[in-house]
């Protein structure tokens, strides 16, 4: 170490050492040379159990704030930090190394007992309710983290599975000081586990710490510098009516307790919000000034300290993609460093991971990257102008960038937006020519005319704009470091402005992997396709199977891995699941159980399946009115209180106009899909107790409206998939490929798992009671009709004419009310 200062001419240089028992070194090799965070560009540096040493030519060993960053980052992944002086032969230790011994074992009989009538939960619950499927469940993931592996367990509705989880979550954490990342696809989950769960596990667990957090994605954060900064640009970035939104949101960061978007309680323009987020590739770290109260870093330590943190699919994912990226598997990325984690809702991760492990590319999101350089003479460029300006033509280095900008940069910028509003409005005279919303892309897409009507030289312009951008940028910054300025407010806008640049790179590669077929080696879909209502085209390439990645990178580098929700087999067991998410491998070969629902379906619930409604593939129309024909009978049966739920928007609005024009919605109040946001639409379903509420997909899972304004439910067809959406089309062709039967492995499994989801909205609690109708008569005739039916809670079964069931249902409906 000493030979090694020496060469480095007395600076500093970073070692990774190896200790011996009584915290002596005993060997260290040169990881890095200049300032100690040039580490943190190396993950994976350094393993557990080793230390990370630099000197201070100083001789001072006090450490700076630049070690301490350093330090939590290598704490993070049990690694030591210390500090030598040049001749290494003083040691001031910041860190201990973490020293390497065998987890202790939780007791999982133990744990399963604490939700028992005599444990800490009961205690603590004026409405106690044993289950003992949640006690099962408890132990069952006790012993996973014992025992390493995974698990995928499904527990059914009224189990009380987020507590079956994170009891043995937390009681791992006191035992062994071990974090679990817990990842969810809703929001409403996650504040249900932040908001209700983990606060009251922290009352009943008196004898334990008991310590969580929240992660969201930077963007979600308000960074206070850029807002501050803001302060001398904004009449160049924005239009007077954004300024005042500006004002509104500064207003609002000096009462807000977390700086989040979702603390907002009117979201604000979305150019506005570009603006002052907190952006990773623009943040000062321990350089800014509103370091000690920024947001995003309250949160991260909040998180780095927690023994549960909850996050989403997609920022778990996007952690996962980051550690491929940089072959990081012990250091911090996006999450802390974890080796225990429970995905809930776990039956949305396959589509969860392709959708971030691909990229998506919008028309709309492409011109608004473009509208932070320049909107109508204001932007991120203009403002840059304006700063340029104030310095006068006798600045050389000032007049020089002016010129460049003026000349070629701004002229890029403006080309490249031009040419991208030619490409996508090719794009969408393809998909109207198709008329269709969605266009998978295959490799014949290439003998298309729409390339030679322009779509090529668009792409090429597009692309080569941006590399004249990111040249041109590179050079402003080059010659702003060697002409030694000291103007931050320049630095910064041209950091922003650079910022915009790799986004608009990072989306013309989306764009190139979307349009152009893609190596032979790679298997990927394409596709386009509309969003939203206003035709925003989106182009999209993800990987065809994401099972090898989930496997390689995810699973096989956690100790232990709990996957759960309420629906995750599709018949008895979980072989798709586990085909899907890379578990089907005997080295990875899960633990799996079913864990069932305290509910007594046979006398809260009936399953009615009319047997002379039309099927829909063989008369659409007769089966579209049968449907709201039995949406009105039931309505009558139950005095309204019911959801129809269908697997298309057009049928959904041609029902909503039926029941409409039958006056209908004079007697019960009609709620459609598309006419208000999903949470105000289930308030007032919540508020009325009458209601008929008609919805798609959203409403098919994660709704839960117990007690007795949801009393009726009609699924109007089978949930199985659309056999030409491009992902499922592309899986479907890979099993056939390899000579499966798509329909058996793919399409009945999910539509299996979709019908469970629809059906678990209607039953909530121990006291509700309702009536599903199933209006597709293939469930009884069709050969894998039983299959489905035995997925689905053992409620009372009737089947026949409509007008023979609907005595027995009104039967039901009166008993319930006397």
């Amino acid at each position: 170490m000493r030979a090694a200062i020496r060469l480095a001419g007395g600076r500093e240089v970073c070692f990774v050492a190896t200790m011996d028992e009584h915290g002596v070194v005993q060997a260290a090799r040169v990881v890095a040379r200049g300032d100690v965070r040039a580490v943190l560009a190396l993950p994976g540096v350094a393993q557990r159990g080793e230390m990370l040493l630099h000197n201070h030519p100083s001789g001072v060993l006090e450490p700076s704030d630049a070690d301490l960053e350093v330090a939590l980052r290598m704490h993070d992944g049990g690694i030591g930090f210390g500090i030598v002086d040049n001749d290494a032969s003083d040691l001031y230790v910041v860190v201990e190394v973490s020293q390497s011994s065998e987890p202790g074992a939780i007791d999982a009989k133990h744990v399963a007992q604490e939700l028992g009538p005599a444990g800490p939960i009961a205690a603590r619950l004026s409405r106690y309710e044993n289950r003992p499927s949640q006690q099962a469940m408890s132990g069952a993931i006790a012993s996973l983290y014992n025992d390493h592996g995974i698990g995928l367990f499904e527990a059914g509705t009224g189990v009380g599975k987020s507590l079956g989880y994170l009891l043995p979550a937390l009681r791992w954490a006191a035992a062994n000081g071990e974090r679990t990342i817990v990842s969810t696809n809703t929001i409403n989950l996650q504040e249900q586990l932040v908001g209700k769960d983990l606060p009251f596990l922290k009352l009943a667990l008196a004898d334990q710490q008991v310590r969580f957090a929240l992660l969201k994605g930077w963007r979600n954060y308000l960074c206070l510098n850029r807002l501050h900064n803001t302060r001398d640009t904004a009449r160049g970035l924005f239009e007077s009516d954004k300024t005042a939104e500006l004002e509104s949101i500064r207003a609002w960061s000096e009462r807000t307790a977390d700086g989040s978007l979702s603390d907002l309680t009117t979201p604000p323009h979305p150019e506005v919000w570009d603006e002052v987020s907190a952006e990773p590739d623009l943040c000062l770290r321990l350089k800014c000034s509103f370091f000690e109260k920024c947001f995003l870093f309250q949160a991260r330590k909040r998180a780095a300290q927690a023994d549960v943190i909850i996050v989403n699919h997609h920022l778990l994912l996007a952690d996962l993609a980051v550690r491929r990226k940089q072959g990081n598997w012990s250091d911090a990325a996006v999450l802390p460093a974890y080796k225990r984690l429970i995905v809930d809702e776990g039956h949305h991760f396959e589509d969860a991971a392709a959708q971030h492990l691909g990229a998506t590319v919008t028309g709309r999101g492409l011109q608004r990257l473009f509208a932070r350089l320049d909107r109508n003479g204001k932007g991120l460029l203009n403002a840059f102008a304006e700063k340029l300006e104030e310095r006068g033509r006798d600045d050389l280095w000032s007049a020089a960038t002016l010129d460049l900008l003026r000349e070629r940069l701004a002229p890029s910028a403006a080309s490249a937006r031009a040419k991208s509003g030619v490409l996508f409005g090719l794009l969408d005279s393809v998909l109207a020519e198709n008329r269709d919303q969605t266009l998978r892309l295959t490799d014949d897409f290439q003998d298309h005319p729409v390339w030679r009507a322009g779509l090529d030289a668009a792409l090429t312009d597009v692309t080569g704009d941006i590399r004249i951008l990111q040249e041109g940028l590179l050079a402003v910054h080059e010659r702003y470091e060697n002409a030694g300025q000291e103007r931050p407010d320049i630095a910064r806008l041209l950091d922003e402005i650079r910022a915009i640049v790799r986004r608009l790179d990072s989306a013309a590669s989306g764009l190139l992997a979307a349009l152009r077929p893609p190596p032979s080696a790679e298997e990927t879909v394409r596709w386009i396709d509309v969003r939203g209502r206003e035709r925003s085209v989106a182009a999209t390439a993800v990987p065809l199977d994401i099972a090898p990645i989930l496997r390689d990178d995810l699973w096989s580098r956690i100790e232990t891995g709990v996957i759960t929700s309420a629906t995750l087999a599709a018949s008895s067991d979980f072989r798709f699941l586990a085909q899907r998410l890379g578990l089907d491998e005997p080295a990875l070969e899960p633990v799996t159980a079913i864990f069932a629902s305290p509910f007594d379906y046979q006398r809260q619930a009936i399953l009615a399946i009319p047997s002379d409604i039309a099927a829909p593939n063989v008369d659409a129309l007769r089966h579209a009115d049968g449907v709201v024909r039995a949406i009105l009978d039931l309505a009558g049966a139950s005095d309204g209180g019911l959801f129809g739920l269908y697997t298309s928007h057009r049928d959904l609005q041609n029902a909503a106009r039926q029941i409409r024009s039958s006056g209908a919605d004079r007697r019960w109040p009609l709620l459609v899909q598309g006419e208000d946001s999903r949470d105000a639409l289930l308030r007032r379903f919540r508020e009325s107790g009458r209601a008929i509420l008609v919805g798609t997909a959203s409403f098919w899972e994660g709704v839960d409206v117990p007690g007795h304004a949801l009393r009726g439910l009609v699924l109007s067809k089978l949930p199985f998939r659309v056999p030409s959406e491009p992902l499922t089309a592309a899986r479907c062709e890979a099993i056939a490929a390899r000579g499966g039967d798509a329909f058996t492995e793919f399409m009945l499994p999910h539509a299996t798992l979709r019908l469970k989801q629809g059906f678990g909205r209607l039953i909530r609690t121990a006291t509700d009671h309702g009536v599903v109708v199933l209006c597709d008569p293939r469930v009884m005739s069709k050969g894998y009709g039983r299959e489905m039916l035995a997925a689905l809670p053992a409620a009372r079964r009737l089947s026949g004419g409509w007008t023979q069931l609907l005595p027995e249902i009104r039967a039901f409906y009166e008993k319930q009310s006397t």
